[in-house]
């Protein structure tokens, strides 16, 4: 047993992990550097990881290099250039020309923070190229008409969401794929014309609605399999459907009541323990053909990993790892790495055939065996970004490791207190909130006024329904009922609650994200036993909750 030394949790490491951490250690000359046990619980070296990944809070600036205006999720007062990425990875300036030999009188990471906050930056982890007006996009590729999406690729109309995948007209939205038309939806795929329904797959023309398959025309239902015309899981028939659906309005309050009578309904039925689809031997929640994966979440393909997420298209002998994916393998304690990464070790934003990577940030593509550098392209053999040949190289990281064992830094992936974010623009903070004084006892980063101060707002009241609402509300400056923060309306966001009979919005849209991640089951595993054969499971419902669980099997034949 393991004692954190972040929350004070005890936690425990699996000879299995073991085993495959021996097998990710680097190996230089012929002999292994071996790495110790964590001294962070896998929630904290989540958290930490994420503390990295600003994806949703962006900003208008200039570009350092050409002087035009772009959009950035490092702010105006960065203390490093920011260059437009297309600049950034071109000719016009040199990240070799920042490098600088290692002080074994430093410790490494302040060595590293100190030269990487000198050095230019990219504005956002898009690809110009592949877009198509979506300007205000972040870790996506290939969107049309997008704006404030992350984690997408292949998208069309899509605002407000995180984690689409090939979807057209969809807003508010997270962890969704080959949907179109879609408002507030989680957890969805295959879903056509739905409002308001998580975990739903292959259906059309649901509302308010949890754990469908294959169905049609269901309000506030919840586990029906190929079912048509039911509402709160009573079978209506379609005259008798369409009738009641016609006498709604959508008014926001409305909507509110329909959500609260679907609750009720979710939670007097039985619910899957955990959504682990065509796996072998493997624990988490949202994967699927994974085979010896644990503790792993909102990922595919997976094999013999551990404690990962958010891992797409393949990974194979991996710990720790968090976002991207593609044909990755032997990674450790990485973040934003992927597309045939290969033997990486500590590090972040790094894809595209990059290998035998340790300590290395935004370098790419093409780049292998460096250690503490950043910025690289298409480069081998560096350290702190200096050249050196082979032998000198397998010479040099050896004696750098067991100087950074005895800074005890060696092992550890780069502290949180050293992110160029603030720790509320990053995805830790959407799973790990904290206060700004919470933040501040740990020397963590924070970002004041954010999204703009709420003096700003100049309407305050907002239409209950789509048809009291004038699109010249799009001009106004709306404030969130929540945290009176300044929020808009897009004119063509403004069209899309038209097309669908929605009221407006009534909260910034970053309240509208955090409410949706609370509405997901946490990334945590608990143990408790199935509520019908009474069989032990690992699952994503915490024991306090009031969902009555089965296992895979006990739901399978329950459910109809």
């Amino acid at each position: 047993m393991h004692q954190c030394r972040s929350c004070g949790a005890d936690f425990t490491i699996s000879d299995i992990e073991r085993d495959l951490r021996a097998r990710l250690a680097p190996e230089f000359a012929g002999r292994r550097c071996d790495i110790p046990d964590p001294t962070l619980c896998p929630d904290c070296r989540w958290q930490r990881r994420l503390s990295y990944r600003n994806e949703r809070t962006l900003f208008s600036r200039k570009c350092d290099y050409s002087g035009r205006g772009i959009i950035s999720m490092f702010p105006a007062d960065a203390p490093f250039p920011v260059y437009y990425i297309k600049d950034w990875l071109s000719d016009v300036w040199d990240p070799m020309e920042f490098g600088r030999e290692f002080d074994f009188k430093r410790p490494f990471f302040e060595q590293f923070h100190e030269m990487r906050t000198q050095m230019p930056h990219f504005n956002l982890f898009v690809d110009p190229d592949q877009d198509e007006n979506s300007e205000y996009t972040n870790c996506a590729t290939e969107s049309k008409n997008c704006y404030l999406i992350s984690q997408a690729e292949r998208n069309e109309d899509c605002y407000y969401c995180r984690g689409v995948h090939a979807c057209i007209n969809c807003v508010d939205c997270l962890r969704i794929d080959h949907c179109e038309l879609c408002y507030e939806c989680i957890n969805a795929s295959n879903c056509y014309n739905c409002v308001h329904c998580k975990d739903c797959s292959g259906s059309s023309d649901c509302y308010f609605s949890s754990s469908l398959r294959g169905c049609s025309n269901c309000f506030g239902c919840h586990g029906l399999t190929q079912k048509k015309y039911y509402w709160f899981n009573e079978p209506l028939g379609r005259e008798k459907w369409e009738q009641r659906f016609a006498e709604l309005t959508f008014s926001r309050s409305e909507m509110r009541s329909s959500i609260k009578k679907a609750e009720q309904v979710r939670l007097n039925l039985p619910h899957r323990f955990a959504h682990v689809v065509q796996c072998q031997n493997s624990t988490g929640d949202q994967i699927t053909h994974c085979r010896d994966a644990w503790n792993c979440y909102d990922s595919q393909n997976l094999e013999n990993c551990g404690h990962c997420s958010e891992l797409q298209g393949g990974a194979k002998y991996c710990l720790d790892y968090s976002c991207w994916g593609i044909d990755a393998e032997l990674l450790y304690e990485c973040m934003g790495c992927g597309t045939g990464a290969y033997g990486n070790l500590f590090t972040m934003h790094c894809w595209q055939s990059v290998h035998n990577l340790l300590y290395c940030d935004s370098c790419f593509p093409a780049v292998s065996n460096c250690f503490g550098c950043f910025g690289i392209r298409r480069g081998k053999y560096c350290i702190m970004n200096q050249q050196f040949s082979e032998q000198d190289y397998n010479a040099l990281v050896p004696r750098i490791i067991a100087h950074m064992r005895e800074t005890g830094e060696w092992s550890e992936f780069f502290p949180a207190e050293l992110s160029p974010h603030g720790y509320n623009e990053t995805i830790a903070g959407e799973y790990f909130p904290l206060s700004r004084e919470q933040a501040a006892q740990r020397s963590w980063n924070w970002r004041d006024d954010m999204h703009g101060s709420p003096h700003s707002v100049s309407c305050r009241e907002i239409p209950e329904t789509i048809e009291e609402a004038d699109q010249s509300i799009t001009k106004e400056v709306l404030g969130c009922a929540s945290s009176g923060t300044p929020y808009r309306i897009a004119a063509q966001e403004f069209k899309f609650y038209q097309k669908m009979g929605l009221p407006l919005p009534d909260e910034h849209f970053h309240q509208r994200h955090l409410a949706r991640v609370a509405r997901r089951n946490p990334r945590k595993l608990a143990s408790r036993c199935c509520e019908h054969c009474g069989v032990e499971i690992q699952s994503t419902f915490p024991v306090a909750q009031p969902e009555i669980v089965f296992c895979e099997a006990c739901y399978l034949e329950q459910v109809s």
